[in-house]
């Protein structure tokens, strides 16, 4: 099958190590192969939003994530709206269902699971630990 794979892919005009390519079972790929450019998401979305000015005319950034791990200083949204805040001094904070990775970056953290006790009961009902995050980063900002 992977030989297979490996000589469709080189009958078609596009390089399937591309990264991204691979990603939701060789959707990107397929694009790749009709003319489609790749674009990093969090780079375009923020451009297409504005998020620069608004972070520039903001007081903090917050953002986050359902599980903030290792991959989400990799392009990830978190990751992007941190950088763009650091570039105009405007303190970041990170929400997310779980923290699995360094968040020391951001002025403070809050993982749902944490002030829940577990992740079944941030998932089930979810509303009062977002309260409680919300609380605990606005003290840390004060």
């Amino acid at each position: 099958m992977d030989a297979a794979l490996t000589h469709f892919a080189s009958l078609l005009p596009a390089a399937p190590d591309t990264p991204g390519a691979g990603a939701a079972g060789g959707t990107a790929f397929g694009l790749l192969a009709w003319g489609a450019t790749l674009e990093p998401g969090a780079a375009l979305v923020a451009e297409t939003i504005g998020l620069a000015p608004a972070i520039r005319a903001a007081d903090a950034a917050v953002t986050g994530e359902g599980r903030f791990d290792a991959q989400s200083a990799s392009g990830k949204v978190p990751s992007f709206v941190l950088a763009a805040a650091a570039e105009t001094d405007v303190p970041a904070f990170l929400v997310a269902g779980a923290i699995a990775a360094e968040t020391g970056a951001f002025r403070a953290a809050a993982s749902l699971t944490d002030l829940a006790g577990s992740s079944a009961a941030a998932i089930a009902d979810p509303l009062p630990f977002l309260e409680r995050a919300g609380a605990d980063l606005a003290r840390a900002a004060s």
